[in-house]
Parts: structure tokens; C-alpha cells; sequence
């Protein structure tokens, strides 16, 4: 069985690291499995592939979905900057990845964006299975827009199979006219591992450490949560530290780090930037943060579980299929920020309720989340395919 994986072009954030590790969990369920990849040019993630035995191929397709940029007076330039790019690699991406490999030899096709259509072209043009893979709500997340009208039917018409990261993306992507008949719902696998929390005391004098870890923009809630934590009461900010980890947009990073002069919170939340290794050291915190909006599925929400910290999560989007409420983490509503003040608090006054749910979130997501599980059933799927094709 031969499969040509079309990743995403960001490498820094979700999607591409759930399909690393779906390749190299497929790889481990078996080992005959022949996987080659396709990267965009800018990626950083070559090497970790070689490193698995997978052939990379480096094509320059360009997304036909795009963020609105921060700056609005920017989108006519990037509109018709990355149309231009957009059209002209239509026309040249296949050819150029036809001199580079055998694509009849492919047997199926896997897609990881809903953003490219790389994948669909290649899939009807040598008429291969396409697995399609759902991770985001895509309008939902941001303001986008788009250089094909017609891509859900595209999306229709070209793929085999949708797999949907969650109920609430499936349930979304149906309602935007996606063939309900070809959606399947296939958690998102994360490693494990690392060995979970283990010490939940917290010495005399030390505060209650919050980690909230994602790309910096108004999707993700750091503005929320810093407006939580400016009601909070003064003896509470006192017992507590904030570290957010990410990058984004600088303008708005400026504008979260100004805010939060303004509510004097210098010394209680800490911006450290994008680090690449926060999942080895999440077990040094007390309490995950998943402020989002509109999470398809909460990957960084299930490495924060599985390094054993409960947490606090927006009710929206995917959020309470992965949080139990006072089981393994609290739900406040979305955009209340006196709820998630209420959620913080507490944490902090909750010892004993703090250190149950870390440690119920640890068991419930190794049990249900993991990536040898997302990966046996992927396998699954493909044999299924494969049989009716």
C-alpha cells in the first residue's frame, strides 16, 4: 500500500504535527506501508520525514484558501499577489511533481488541509482514492477568503473520504454542504510519550502556573483571558502566573502585551514567544488554558491532559467533546470573561479538585486520544477503500 500524504504549508502549529505523527504511527502499525510526502518549500519538516523513511517532495502549490491579514489595507496586495502564485502553480505543480515521482504508483492519495487542492487535482486526474482530511472550521477560525467558488463542490466531487477531527467540525462542514455519507469523525492522535505529572503540591509561596500555548490572534482568546485575569481579585493575581507561548501578527502581539500594561499584569502574565519544545515542559504547570473560539479539535488541549494538568476550555467548538466538566477540567462560556475568572479562581483555591481532574485528564486522554489509536483507525480506513475501489 503506497501513500502520498499532501501536507500543509505552516509547519508551526497543529495540523502539520498531527500528520507527522499519523505517518509515523501508521508506519508502526505497519511497516510495509510505503508513505511519501509532499512539502511546500518553506517547511521545516524534511528531515524529520527522512528520518522516518519517507520520501519528501518539495512542490510549490499555493493555498486556494487564505486569512484575511491583520492590516486590511494589506488584502488587496496579498489578493492578488497569491492569486497570481495561486493560478500559475495550478498550472505547473502536477507536471513538476510528475518528473520527481511515479504518481500512478500511488494508491491513495491523503490530504491534510482543507486549504489546498493540490491533492484533489492529482486524485481525479489519475482517478486515485482521495482522503481528505477536516482539521479546522476554516470560516469559523478566521476571516478568509477564497480563490475557488466552487470548492465545496470540488471537495465533493474529488474526495473518497472526509475525515472530520471532531464532531463539531463534521457537524460544521456537513452544514456547508459536504456529503455527510463520505464524513467520518477520527480524533486527532497525540504521542504519548512523556510521563505525566506526578507532584500536584505546590510549595509555601510559590504561585499556580497557567500555560496557554497557540498561535497569537483573536481566534485563540488571549485577549479574553487577559481581560479574566485583570477582574480577578487582587489576592488572586498574587497566587498565580500566566505563561503564554506562541507568535503571531506583531501588531496585535503589541497590542495584547500593551493591554496588559495597562491592567498592570507584568508580573503575573509572561508572552515567551513561539518555543518549539513547551510540550516537554508542561508538567511545571498547574493548569492548561484553551481560550479558542472555534477549535476543530484542541491538540495543544490534549497535550496539556496528557501531561496531567486539567483544563480550563471555552464551551465552543470541540472543546466539550475532549473536557468533562469538574472530571477532568471546568468550561466556561465562551467570551464571558467573568466565568473564566470564576474558572480560574477556582483552580487556584481547589487543591484537591485541581490535582483529581490532572489526574482523570492524563487517563481519559491516554485512553481516548492517542496516536496508535488515530493511526489503527486511519488503517482502517484505508483498507477499506482500497477494497471497494
Amino acid at each position: 500500500m503506497h501513500i502520498l500524504f499532501i501536507s500543509d504549508a505552516d509547519d508551526q502549529y497543529g495540523a502539520p504535527h498531527s500528520m507527522y505523527q499519523t505517518v509515523s504511527a501508521l508506519l508502526a502499525v505497519n511497516s510495509h506501508l510505503k508513505i511519501s510526502i509532499v512539502l511546500t518549500p518553506g517547511s521545516s519538516m524534511e528531515r524529520k520525514y527522512l528520518d522516518l523513511g519517507c520520501p519528501v517532495y518539495r512542490i510549490p502549490y499555493v493555498p486556494f484558501y487564505h486569512a484575511v491579514p491583520f492590516q486590511k489595507w494589506k488584502l488587496p496586495i496579498k489578493y492578488i499577489v497569491y492569486g497570481a502564485q495561486y493560478y500559475y502553480r495550478r498550472l505547473t505543480t502536477i507536471h513538476r511533481l510528475e518528473r520527481e515521482m511515479d504518481v500512478s504508483a500511488v494508491d491513495i492519495i491523503h490530504s491534510n488541509s482543507s486549504r489546498e487542492d493540490f491533492g484533489a487535482m492529482l486524485a481525479q486526474k489519475y482517478e486515485k482514492p482521495l482522503c481528505w482530511h477536516i482539521r479546522e472550521f476554516g470560516d469559523l477560525d478566521y476571516p478568509c477568503y477564497s480563490y475557488r467558488r466552487d470548492h465545496i463542490a470540488l471537495m465533493n466531487q474529488a474526495a473518497t473520504v472526509f475525515i472530520a477531527v471532531s464532531d463539531a467540525v463534521k457537524s460544521h462542514w456537513v452544514e456547508k454542504g459536504l456529503c455527510g455519507r463520505k464524513m467520518v469523525r477520527i480524533y486527532n492522535g497525540v504521542a504519548d510519550d512523556k510521563k505525566p505529572k506526578e507532584n500536584y503540591r505546590i510549595a509555601d509561596g510559590q504561585p499556580v502556573r497557567f500555560v496557554i500555548a497557540g498561535s497569537i490572534c483573536d481566534a485563540k482568546g488571549q485577549a479574553q483571558l487577559v481581560e479574566a485575569i485583570g477582574i480577578l481579585p487582587g489576592e488572586i493575581q498574587k497566587l498565580i502566573q500566566v505563561d503564554m507561548f506562541g507568535s503571531g501578527n506583531k501588531e496585535y502581539c503589541r497590542k495584547i502585551e500593551k493591554r496588559i500594561k495597562t491592567l498592570g499584569l507584568d508580573s503575573v502574565i509572561r508572552m515567551k514567544g513561539y518555543q518549539s519544545d513547551v510540550t516537554k515542559r508542561l508538567t511545571e504547570y498547574d493548569c492548561g488554558l484553551m481560550c479558542s473560539r472555534s477549535e476543530g479539535f484542541g491538540r495543544v488541549t490534549v497535550e496539556y491532559m496528557m501531561a496531567g494538568l486539567p483544563v480550563i476550555a471555552s464551551d465552543s467548538g470541540a472543546n466539550p467533546e475532549l473536557v468533562k466538566e469538574q472530571e477532568n477540567g471546568l468550561l466556561y462560556h465562551m467570551k464571558d470573561v467573568h466565568d473564566l475568572a470564576r474558572k480560574m479562581k477556582m483552580i487556584v483555591e481547589s487543591p484537591e479538585l485541581r490535582e483529581r481532574m490532572g489526574r482523570n485528564a492524563a487517563r481519559y486522554a491516554r485512553a481516548n486520544f492517542t496516536t496508535e489509536k488515530n493511526a489503527n483507525q486511519i488503517y482502517e480506513l484505508y483498507k477499506s477503500l482500497l477494497s471497494t475501489a
